[in-house]
């Protein structure tokens, strides 16, 4: 089997998720939106809720951000390279900006794990001992 590189940033971004959170595993999600399909598997997935744009993954964590706000969780779209956003991925990370959620796009494995950290250092390691 051969990944692609974006694929093993995934993975690996999983791995390390699991590893250093494991208490938190459970509420972090991966979307996948980037399969390719038949039309009609296309199409079925469409009736069911699939959505262009939809980032990759999402912490369901509220934490609250330095100003005393609320995020009602993360979402991350991880690119590798060159990648670049959609146009449906820019208005996702927009439209839960605008409803309460820490959304952001990043360029690899690393810089997520940054962003992760950054977002459970705002107030969750209080909350983490009572989970």
């Amino acid at each position: 089997m051969s990944l692609k590189p974006e694929q093993i940033d995934h993975i690996n971004l999983v791995n390390w998720f699991h590893y250093n959170f494991p208490e938190l595993a459970a509420d972090f999600h991966h979307f996948a939106n980037e399969r390719k399909c038949s039309e009609y598997e296309g199409k079925k997935l469409k009736k069911m809720g699939v959505k262009k744009g939809v980032a990759d993954f999402f912490l369901a964590l509220p934490v609250q951000n330095d100003d005393g706000v609320w995020w009602a969780g993360l979402w991350i779209e991880l690119k590798v390279g060159k990648g670049k956003l959609t146009i449906e991925q820019s208005a996702f990370i927009h439209r839960k900006l605008q409803r309460g959620y820490e959304a952001v796009a990043v360029w690899g494995e690393d810089a997520a794990k940054a962003v992760i950290l950054t977002y459970l250092n705002r107030g969750v390691n209080d909350e983490r001992s009572k989970l």
